[in-house]
């Protein structure tokens, strides 16, 4: 059993016909040598199969848009001759080390630019924090909880997924993710006993990986959180800025980003218009009574972003920051923005802001095209190598997309999709004339390969062969009723 990746390369570069920088989707994956990455996590084989080719295959199977189940079905039937079970092992495997993966992925792609002279200078290079809701249907999935979901401000079943990605000044990657429940108001998950007590759960090794993976389902978020931005710097990512939305927005996570590179890095995000005290002048104001005291005397005009905005120094806690207040068109409600930079301008903090987008761009795009949270298996370890493929795909799929400038992240999905269609219909292909040449071997006595043989390198041989096929084609038109 064996899936036959070399071929895909070979023949999905001769079905493509596109004209652009492209590289195909096989020789993007060699070039972050899964090969290598899985060697040093000491998973190159997994139940006797090679897991880099596991890893490709899921890979492929969810551009594609189709389970593990639906692939044996239909669209890549005869393509992969590995069997399922091998699939649905390695998503569950207790040893796999999907995190490390996930961490090198990145600082490879970071690498592989830097090889081919497209590395951006890192004036702007952020380490971007945002959450997301995965829905999911089954109640007896392992941790499953009822989460709340700020988009339709109501809770809904599933888990929210903690994601750190990395923008190098162009792209934006993924890095690191955690998957999270909420307990709710009543500590019961938003569940009955009868449904906590059917859930999915099996005993974890503490030397194992998946251990730690579990046990961050109950952490904070927060704390997670500067464990990611510490782990991305531990690992080489060199980011000047660490952006925020206002959930995550905290003395706590400011002096986590700033013991970050011996100060190197600094904070820049939202914060809410609560009752959050903030030290200026001497004296302790919430956010509104700063507007208050100050909108009079210190306002500004931004004619570029046609807002207005207050500046002030002071500090959060013990944190010292450069306070932005923020009020657009006619809105009563003002915004505040906050950095650890003291000498940052507002324009250049707003402007870095908007970077934080990006990483809602990535949750969206791997929800719509690579299928992020619709992965329904009951093993919290399936729910973690799932987003982990997903996420490893978005990164290879990055990659071609920074190599042909042109191309909208939509416009790649559908043409890689469209190659990997036009790759199992060639298959199909080959496989009817392989079965004609069956047929047609029979009847005069010969087996398929020789008769292939005969064809490819004798010209009189392939000639008189294609006489007797119009021959059998005429007999069989004469026999079909009229």
């Amino acid at each position: 059993m064996d899936a036959k990746l070399n071929d895909f390369s070979e023949i999905a570069k001769i079905l493509s016909s596109k004209n652009r920088v492209a590289r195909d989707l096989f020789t993007l994956f060699r070039l972050f040598g899964i090969g290598h990455l899985l060697r040093r996590l000491s998973m190159e084989k997994h139940c006797g199969v090679s897991a880099v080719q596991l890893i490709i295959s899921l890979c492929l199977f969810r551009v594609n848009g189709d389970s593990i189940y639906s692939i044996y079905k239909k669209d890549f039937y005869d393509l992969v001759k590995t069997g399922k079970n091998c699939y649905y092992r390695i998503l569950s495997s207790s040893k796999m080390d999907w995190r490390r993966l996930m961490n090198a992925f990145a600082v490879r792609f970071l690498c592989i630019l830097r090889k081919n002279h497209a590395s951006e200078s890192a004036e702007n290079s952020c380490l971007i924090l945002d959450d997301t809701t995965l829905e999911k249907t089954g109640k007896h999935i392992e941790g499953i909880s009822k989460v709340f979901d700020h988009t339709v401000c109501h809770c809904k079943l599933g888990f929210k997924l903690l994601l750190c990605a990395f923008f190098d000044g162009k792209s934006t990657i993924p890095f690191d993710f955690s998957i999270h429940r909420e307990k709710g108001k009543k500590k019961n998950y938003g569940l009955s006993e009868k449904d906590r007590r059917k859930q999915f759960s099996k005993k974890r090794r503490k030397e194992n990986p998946d251990k730690v993976r579990m046990a961050e389902i109950d952490m904070s978020k927060l704390d997670v959180a500067i464990q990611m931005i510490k782990r991305a710097v531990a690992y080489g990512l060199k980011a000047r800025y660490v952006l925020c939305d206002s959930w995550f927005t905290c003395e706590k996570l400011i002096e986590a980003v700033r013991t970050l590179g011996d100060g190197s890095v600094h904070f820049v995000g939202l914060a809410k218009m609560n009752s959050t005290k903030y030290e200026v002048h001497g004296k302790k104001h919430c956010a509104d009574e700063l507007v208050t005291l100050y909108e009079r005397e210190q306002s500004h005009s931004c004619r570029k972003y046609k807002c207005r905005y207050i500046t002030l120094k002071g500090r959060l806690g013990a944190q010292p920051v450069r306070i932005f207040l923020i009020h657009y068109g006619k809105k009563e409600r003002w915004n505040i923005l906050l950095t650890s930079d003291n000498s940052m301008s507002f324009i250049r903090a707003f402007e870095l802001y908007q970077i934080r987008w990006n990483i809602e761009v990535i949750n969206k795009e791997t929800k719509n095209y690579l299928g992020l949270g619709k992965y329904q298996g009951r093993d919290f370890n399936g729910q973690i190598a799932d987003a982990t493929l997903c996420f490893l795909t978005y990164t290879v799929l990055v990659l071609e997309k920074r190599f042909s400038d042109y191309e909208t992240m939509g416009e790649l999905f559908a043409s890689v999709q469209e190659d990997l269609m036009a790759l199992t219909l060639w298959q199909r292909i080959l496989s009817c004339i392989e079965r004609m040449l069956e047929v047609l071997a029979q009847r005069i006595g010969m087996t398929a390969e020789e008769l292939i043989a005969d064809m490819i390198y004798d010209q009189n041989a392939a000639e008189d062969y294609m006489v007797m096929f119009e021959a059998l084609k005429q007999r069989q038109e004469q026999r079909l009723p009229a």
